[in-house]
């Protein structure tokens, strides 16, 4: 998935080390001159070469090893390629003190370091875990930037503002709520992500940078973020909460991308995000399918344009959609879209959700519970704990929702927590966090919430199975209807692939009738039942045996 990184731009005139393969740059980089190295550490780092750029600080520093502009350059590099913020934080340190508005980036000359060194500073102090001198450092570097307007005076301004919100809710974590590492069966070094966890529990799906085998294929590790492409993962809960082995899915291939988005509540339907042209698309794979070696576009309307879609959310009965996109007329950089259901079956065309919920920032990952009535998403506002933190938002009507509500600490740190996601039940989510005590670069964590915490939880499930108890998984179809609502509505329930499973979500005080329809969509079951008008949590268990 598209990774936003800050930058010190520079523009630069000599040749593109592009062109080169890794050998034949270490050549240029060890018969280069200082002058030489100089201007291309500057074009890797336009670039975000970032693992040229290292080896090019590397032979900066051989040739002038108290050089502190050159020290300098090795923290970028350490930074953003290596993603080391304790070692960037000592190079760093022993250059603040060298500051100079004089500074001039393209002079292998000079032993200066630009103001961005506090910057750079005071962000790594952040990320281990010392907000109160990454404070200091980052007023610093605004003083000595006053009138200046870019990249880094913007964030290190909502740096300091989120700093104070993370301060806030640190101070009165949420209590009923217990946070955990999914575990070393998933995560792994590499980064593991985007998790989507059935709505019984039972299966996830996720996304991990890791190699397809130990010191193989390293031909596809991209420089920009030193890991492999992003391949999809599937992996059973086994008796005792345990994983099973991670799965990689048939359809990944070596030098694609392919990224888990959402599923659909019968887990037949993934999906999935690729990005061929930095636009960014998101496709699907129908995993009922015994052939899944491939994935196709979403036909959605207003999925899929030239503007970067990166996440999308269809509700249980496959009515509404929520879309994450950087497409112009927004509120900020990524907003959330809703997509409905028009009554001769086609879609409308993506509406913005309203600044209620999208601000200038970025919005994304949207998640909807089983009954459509609550939103998840993730953002990196000023009302995040840093990075992007995860937000609950609940359905006024159709067209309106509530202000967002940071779901606080722990479930928030200030790192990047994003890609939310539920059982049906909501007393188990699941995110993924590049927080400080992971495992590695980006961990998935699992959320326990208590019961109480939870309201407004109504759902039927059940398997499908024959006389002889064996699962059936094909033939049948469940069509639910609510005969108490303003209108008969109705929608259809296919059981799992996999065990015969199937699950949907109800409604608090109404009647039901559930058919059960055969291969040629006449009514073999029925049944009515009601669900409760004055709990909180009701699940229904309804087994349909066909004879």
């Amino acid at each position: 998935m598209r990774i936003a990184i800050l930058l010190f731009t520079l523009l630069i005139t000599y040749f593109s080390f592009g062109q080169f393969s890794e050998e034949q740059m270490k050549e240029v980089i060890k018969s280069g001159t200082a002058e030489e190295l100089i201007y291309e550490w500057n074009f890797a780092i336009e670039n975000a070469e970032f693992k040229f750029a290292d080896l090019i600080s590397d032979a900066l520093l051989k040739k002038a090893p108290k050089n502190q502009n050159y020290i300098y350059r090795k923290g970028v590099t350490t930074f953003h390629y290596k993603k080391n913020n304790e070692e960037a934080l000592k190079l760093f340190r022993k250059t603040i003190t060298n500051v100079s508005k004089k500074y001039d980036a393209e002079s292998y000359k000079e032993e200066k370091v630009p103001f961005e060194a506090l910057y750079y500073y005071a962000y790594c102090l952040d990320n281990i875990g010392n907000p109160t001198e990454a404070t200091q450092y980052y007023k610093k570097y605004l003083d000595e930037n006053i009138g200046v307007t870019n990249v880094y005076t913007k964030t290190a301004a909502l740096k300091i503002v989120n700093i104070e919100v993370a301060n806030k809710y640190k101070a009165n974590p949420k209590k009923n709520i217990l946070l955990n590492s999914i575990g070393d069966s998933i995560n792994s070094k590499d980064p593991e992500y985007a998790p989507i966890i059935s709505p019984d529990g039972s299966t996830i799906y996720f996304t991990s940078r890791r190699l397809w085998k130990e010191d193989t294929y390293k031909e596809y590790v991209e420089d920009f973020t030193n890991f492999s492409p992003e391949d999809a993962y599937v992996s059973y809960k086994k008796e005792g909460n345990q994983w099973t082995t991670p799965r990689r899915l048939p359809f990944c291939k070596l030098e694609k991308n392919e990224a888990t988005v959402s599923i659909s509540s019968d887990e037949r339907i993934l999906y999935l995000y690729e990005d061929f042209n930095g636009d960014g698309n998101l496709f699907y794979t129908d995993l009922s399918r015994t052939d899944i070696d491939s994935v196709l576009p979403i036909q959605t309307e207003g999925v899929n344009t030239k503007y970067w879609d990166s996440h999308i959310m269809y509700s249980e009965d496959n009515n509404v959609a929520i879309l994450s996109s950087d497409r112009p007329g927004g509120y900020g950089g990524r907003d959330l879209y809703r997509i409905v259901r028009l009554p001769d079956g086609s879609w409308s065309k993506p509406f913005n959700l309203g600044p209620s919920i999208n601000t200038p920032y970025d919005e994304d990952a949207p998640f909807l519970s089983i009954d459509k009535k609550v939103l998840y998403f993730s953002s990196n506002s000023d009302k995040s704990m840093g990075g992007f933190d995860i937000f609950m938002s609940h359905r006024i009507d159709d067209n309106n929702w509530t202000g967002p509500i940071n779901l606080g600490y722990p479930i928030n740190s200030v790192k990047d927590d994003i890609y939310f996601t539920t059982t049906a039940d909501g007393l188990l989510g699941y995110l993924s966090s590049n927080r400080n005590g992971g495992k590695g670069e980006t961990d998935i964590y699992e959320v326990q919430f208590v019961t109480k915490e939870i309201k407004n939880s109504f759902i039927l499930s059940g398997v499908v199975k024959n006389a002889t108890g064996v699962a059936i998984n094909k033939g049948v179809t469940m069509q639910l209807t609510c005969l108490n609502c303003d209108s008969n509505r109705k929608k259809f329930i296919k059981p799992r692939i996999r065990d015969g499973f199937y699950i949907t979500g109800l409604e608090p005080c109404r009647e039901y009738m559930l058919e059960v329809l055969g291969p040629t969509n006449t009514v073999i079951q029925t049944e009515k039942f009601e669900t409760s008008c004055t709990t909180n949590i009701q699940k229904i268990v309804k087994d349909i045996i066909i004879k």
